[in-house]
């Protein structure tokens, strides 16, 4: 039997974590404070940026942040896993992920119900 799947628009996500828009994430990638459009527990989306590190390679992620009050220094590594060329974006995976950094992010995901709660 011959195995095939959907692509395009009509191909459901696939993704363990789910993406989040907020609260929107600063982080500090490669020495660059950058803004996400979207992040998870298991990596983030960005704007592309100029000296951007190739597909498969790793950088460092040392500070994630929501508001001036909740920012976390972290050791962590993220890989480029996907350059979006039509939107100009670059999507990140986790590769390791320290407790200060999942401490953080499974609190801004928290946080992220109090904003759309408030939101209504």
């Amino acid at each position: 039997m011959a195995k095939f799947f959907t692509v395009g628009k009509y191909r459901s996500h696939n993704r363990k974590d789910h993406r989040f828009a907020l609260p929107l994430l600063s982080l500090i990638v490669a020495g660059r404070p950058i803004e996400t459009y979207d992040w998870s527990l298991g990596g983030f989306r960005i704007s592309d940026y100029k000296g951007r590190p190739p597909v498969g390679d790793a950088v460092a992620v040392t500070e994630l942040s929501y508001s001036p009050e909740h920012r976390a220094q972290v050791a962590c590594k993220a890989t480029v896993t996907r350059v979006i060329l039509g939107k100009n974006q670059v999507a990140f995976s986790f590769k390791e992920l320290d407790e200060a950094g999942f401490a953080f992010l499974e609190a801004a995901s928290v946080q992220r119900l109090s904003i759309l709660a408030n939101q209504k």
